[in-house]
């Protein structure tokens, strides 16, 4: 049996902005990692200004270990 392909070759185009979104996580309420979630909010936020052509989005955050609500709308929102 004789299988038909069809090879489609790669856009070139890029979009002029990328849109990035950061995710933060903390494991605790304890005062050093609300600092630590603070502290990761400024750096995704510097980091991803400092790059031309990248557009922050968003940025999630969840309070614990397991995947949380924030987790699960990034996925969503990234994959579908």
């Amino acid at each position: 049996m004789s299988k038909n392909v069809t090879i489609i070759p790669p856009s070139q185009s890029k979009p002029d902005t990328l849109r990035v979104a950061a995710y933060c996580r903390v494991s605790s309420d304890s005062s050093d990692q609300l600092h630590s979630y603070a502290s990761q909010i400024r750096k995704y936020t510097e980091e991803i200004g400092h790059h031309d052509g990248w557009e922050l989005v968003d940025i999630y955050a969840d309070d614990s270990a397991i995947l949380g609500p924030s987790q699960k709308v990034l996925i969503k929102e990234a994959f579908i």
